[in-house]
């Protein structure tokens, strides 16, 4: 997992890791959040990454691509919180399903806190609200992140 390759930033700065506790968020959430993602925590709380771009899970034909607008944050007040999305969405999503971030339109990218490896799902919102798996984990989902094609 190679974070620095996003560069997530908020307005142009790099976004910095959180240090502190999650062990509010995880009693909230009712569970214990993936060690690869507390790690991504760790690097990086939350923004916009440069490298954003992801197909759905199975769809190699380049032309649905979806994009990440920004991930979620501890305590960063420029960003989404992600307490406070979770309390938002978790009726909508599922107690077992964390929003992670979201794309440019407000359809959620969240994990499935279900399964002992948690894989990475698209919720949308303005298509009848669809599922599509993205990845099978976060590992994978951050590591094919790819820049916009139509931004070269």
């Amino acid at each position: 997992m190679n974070i620095d390759r996003l560069n997530i930033n908020v307005a142009g700065i790099k976004s910095l890791g959180f240090s502190g506790d999650l062990s509010s968020l995880e009693s909230l959430v009712g569970c214990k959040l993936p060690e690869v993602y507390v790690e991504f925590l760790n690097l990086s709380n939350g923004g916009h990454p440069e490298i954003n771009c992801f197909e759905l899970q199975g769809d190699t034909s380049g032309n649905n691509l979806f994009d990440v607008d920004y991930f979620y944050s501890i305590d960063n007040p420029q960003v989404e919180n992600l307490r406070d999305v979770y309390v938002q969405w978790k009726h909508i999503l599922g107690f077992n399903n964390f929003p992670i971030g979201r794309d440019g339109g407000g359809n959620q990218i969240y994990l499935d806190l279900e399964s002992e490896i948690s894989s990475v799902w698209l919720y949308l919102h303005d298509e009848d609200n669809k599922r599509l798996k993205i990845s099978d984990n976060f590992t994978e989902f951050l590591d094919g992140l790819i820049s916009n094609p139509d931004f070269i």
